[in-house]
């Protein structure tokens, strides 16, 4: 602490701009003798290491701060790092966040104070920027956003500065220090065991399980429980019971593979069971009450979307033609309707890699969803192959499930393997009641779908050198914002925080600034990017003004980012066995 307190006293009352010399300036030789080498060019607070990288010149006092914490180091590995990572975000976040509120001041210009942030956890366990665990250091690391106080917003205030910077190192090392080893441990053991679960599922042909006890409904616009719910527990038909490690069980309901109907009438909590799944493709931290609610991680919610755009997609699995459309192998519009997007969303869905499609009537598009056997007899010419026609072959020839939530029509009853009935938030097994009605099943009669499993990103046409935008950010956390080009991903529910948007939109920044876009298919340019994202906890986007904005990232899947990039008004996709057919 000494060396950074003789560095920055030596800047009181200078130009801020010495600020970067914070991050540019060599202090290996000011280093204690017992710093140890890995190290040496960081300052040192007791046994923890900081320091400083810019954020650009236009605000040189904006920086990011990185305090290196050495606690939990022998327990991490592999497979568990993600869980130290948020537990330890997770207690040191309110501390400095709540130092912060204490050094607010409404007297002074935002410049002139000490202002920090750690970015805060929510439910789900994440991979976040906030904290990364580096296997070269063997070593947590924590980013803090940190403002340098100024002298009438020019000057460095080099006192309020150490000072900041020792309160913030020593209430990190307090609430290391103050960790509960029991709420740590508790932590660990749920994580465990939710990985055995998702193990489980993969090894006994089940899409879903939920487990008894769980508590599926939530505040009135919040994510936390809801007091005194109805405790969920499986039917009895379904119930499976997963042997743990530990020695332990847990029983709930299992849902296999294939076809599963939720059906039941209105409020009875059909559309709660199916937020809850949609939601366990994370795992949670306990307390949450959907601890156990375990997904295949592959699942995504699909709804009629108006007002959406289509890029050269093959429609026909669902449609034989399109009015105004020169052909529906490679059909564009900027503005779908709902049977369309709807269409349009589990194609690509299934191009992502979903291999769970969940739908809920009360969101989709009904002309789309069925067409009733007095319906066919009626209207002889209907463009649209309604979903009940492919529900099955989606299962059958691409192993692509569904979990259909059903209130109003009997049409998906037919279908499905399993048909779980929802009464006051209780659930029962009526498969066998429903196979003995007998149900009539109507015959697609069209040709087996051909579904699109590679798209490609046609790069824009340029004479500069290099790409890049003036312009990245996210609006009202739903919108993406790339100079021309925008995106509403409003019906993208797998993603949850605004700090998923932030990720999204760099991701979109690396495939529209990459010159080399098309040379092989966009999911595995995704895939590149959070690769490269994850393993090297490289969370900076790519962008010139990289000053304007200081952000937290939080992981989404290749599958969200493939979706988002899919509904972005100006670029041009495009399957590549239809090349020709391209839209500018």
């Amino acid at each position: 602490m000494r060396k950074f307190q003789h560095i920055l006293s030596r800047w009181q009352g200078k130009s801020k701009t010495m600020l970067h010399q914070l991050y540019s300036l060599d202090v290996s030789d000011m280093a204690d003798s017992d710093v140890p080498a890995e190290f040496a060019n960081m300052f040192a607070y007791e046994d923890y290491y900081f320091y400083f990288e810019g954020t650009g010149f236009r605000n040189t006092e904006k920086l990011f701060l990185y305090v290196v914490i050495p606690t939990f180091t022998e327990m991490v590995t592999e497979e568990n790092q993600v869980l130290y990572e948020n537990f330890l975000l997770g207690e040191i976040a309110p501390v400095i966040n709540g130092l912060n509120e204490e050094y607010f001041n409404q007297n002074k210009n935002s410049r002139e104070k000490g202002h920090f942030e750690v970015q805060d956890v929510g439910e789900c366990i994440l991979r976040r920027s906030g904290m990364r665990y580096s296997k070269e250091w063997g070593r947590f690391v924590l980013q803090i956003h940190f403002d340098m106080p100024l002298v009438n917003a020019l000057s460095i205030n080099a006192k309020a500065g150490v000072r900041a910077v020792k309160d913030i190192l020593r209430h990190v090392r307090d609430a290391v220090n103050a960790i509960d080893e029991k709420k740590l441990e508790e932590y660990a053991l749920v994580y465990k065991r939710q990985q055995e679960i998702r193990s489980f599922l993969h090894d006994n042909g089940l899409c879903c399980f939920v487990a008894n006890g769980s508590i599926l409904p939530r505040q009135n616009g919040t994510q936390a429980p809801l007091p005194n719910a109805l405790p969920f527990m499986s039917p009895g038909e379904m119930e499976v019971t997963v042997p743990l490690e530990d020695g332990e069980t847990l029983t709930g309901m299992g849902i296999p593979k294939g076809v599963t109907v939720i059906t039941g009438g209105g409020y009875s909590g059909k559309s709660t069971l199916l937020d809850a799944i949609e939601l366990g493709i994370y795992n949670h931290i306990p307390g949450d009450g959907r601890e156990y609610v375990i997904t295949d991680a592959a699942a995504l919610k699909v709804y009629a979307e108006d007002g959406r755009p289509v890029h050269n997609l093959d429609m026909t699995p669902f449609f034989k033609m399109l009015p105004g459309s020169t052909g529906v192998e490679c059909f564009s519009t900027g503005h779908a309707s709902g049977s369309v997007s709807q269409a349009a969303n589990i194609i690509e869905a299934v191009c992502g890699g979903c291999k769970l499609l969940l739908i809920d009537e009360d969101k989709s598009a009904t002309n789309f969803m069925i067409r009733d056997k007095n319906m066919r007899a009626v209207v002889k010419k209907d463009p649209i192959i309604p979903f009940t026609d492919r529900v099955r072959e989606l299962y059958e020839v691409y192993g692509v499930s569904s979990i259909l939530v059903i209130g109003g029509s009997s049409e998906y009853l037919a279908y499905a393997d399993r048909v779980v009935l929802m009464e006051d938030f209780e659930a029962s097994d009526i498969s066998d009641k429903v196979e003995e009605l007998h149900l009539y099943r109507s015959e697609c009669g069209e040709e087996s779908a051909k579904m699109t499993m590679e798209r490609r990103l046609v790069p824009r046409e340029t004479n500069q050198p290099f790409l890049y935008f003036q312009t990245v950010e996210t609006e009202n956390e739903r919108k993406i914002i790339l100079d021309e080009y925008s995106a509403d991903i409003t019906l993208l529910t797998a993603l949850i925080t605004g700090r998923q948007m932030n990720l999204l939109a760099n991701i979109m920044e690396g495939l529209l600034t990459d010159m080399e876009a098309d040379s092989e298919d966009v999911m595995q340019k995704i895939k590149d990017i959070l690769d490269k994202v994850l393993s090297e906890g490289k969370w900076k986007g790519n962008s010139v003004l990289p000053d304007t904005k200081r952000l937290f990232y939080e992981e989404i899947r290749p599958l969200d980012a493939f979706c988002g990039l899919s509904r972005m008004r100006g670029v041009t996709l495009h399957s590549a066995d239809k090349e020709d057919c391209i839209k500018q």
